[in-house]
């Protein structure tokens, strides 16, 4: 009987040492580590290069999540090292008198499909007020490519007020996307706002906005694009006001 106990720990013990090294395997199977810059093109020439509409609507989704040194192993992880490539091109951004870097990080994620993937908060640049010179997001996922989703937008603040407003970054999960909307149905039906919303597909209604007064927005740039790439590549993303360079790699499990 003894004999027979004592036969089946070594069985059970390589089960479960097998089953923990399978479970941590697919822990980091879709682990990457990305690595990011954003930053604005300071040529003069592009100040008057091109009219950029001032009717935009901002807003930020309702899954979102935020860079930060997390313990845990799902959420989106800032890391200190950086791929040479990359730590080489963003380099080059700092020497150079033209390019100014806004926001630069490096971090470990899993990653989802296009449809599940959160989208994660993004701002640099200098502080005016509650607003960033850079805020919005983006997504990365990983399916049969992988995908990068921009929706940044860049403010210059100055001294002359356009018709334009940005929208708070979210501080909790239970914030709604936009304010309670004030439209009333008689103005829903105006030949003028079937126009605009013609011109404009993905806007809806909400609530006046309350900007700050102290710091004027004069122009609001959005970078609104979808790029497929591959892991291992370093990638830029090309706009006339500003611009980004990333690189995505497989985290590579520790052999048992």
């Amino acid at each position: 009987m003894s004999t027979t106990v004592h036969r089946r720990y070594p069985t059970l013990l390589l089960v479960l040492l097998l089953g923990f090294s399978a479970t941590a395997f697919a822990q980091n199977a879709d682990r990457y580590h990305i690595d990011m810059v954003v930053y604005a093109n300071n040529d003069p020439g592009n100040m008057y290069e091109e009219d950029w509409p001032d009717n935009v609507h901002l807003r930020y989704p309702r899954k979102w999540v935020r860079l930060q040194p997390s313990s845990s192993s799902s959420s989106p992880r800032i890391v200190d090292s950086s791929d040479p490539e990359f730590a080489k091109a963003a380099q080059s951004l700092r020497m150079s008198s033209r390019y100014k870097p806004l926001f630069l990080a490096s971090w470990e994620q899993d990653l989802q499909a296009r449809k599940k993937s959160p989208a994660i908060l993004i701002q640099g640049g200098k502080q005016f007020g509650k607003h960033y010179e850079l805020e919005g997001y983006i997504r990365i996922a990983v399916e049969r490519y992988l995908h990068l989703d921009t929706n940044l937008w860049l403010a210059r603040f100055g001294s002359h007020a356009g018709n334009y407003y940005l929208p708070q970054q979210p501080q909790s999960y239970d914030e709604p996307e936009e304010p309670a909307p004030l439209v009333d149905e008689a103005f829903e039906n105006s030949p003028e706002y079937l126009q605009f919303k013609q011109q404009n597909p993905g806007f809806q209604p909400s609530a006046s906005p309350q900007q700050e007064a102290d710091y004027p927005i004069e122009q609001i740039v959005v970078m609104k694009q979808q790029r497929r790439m591959r892991s291992d590549e370093l990638h830029f993303i090309d706009h006339p006001k500003f611009g980004v360079i990333v690189k995505v790699t497989k985290v590579v499990a520790p052999k048992e």
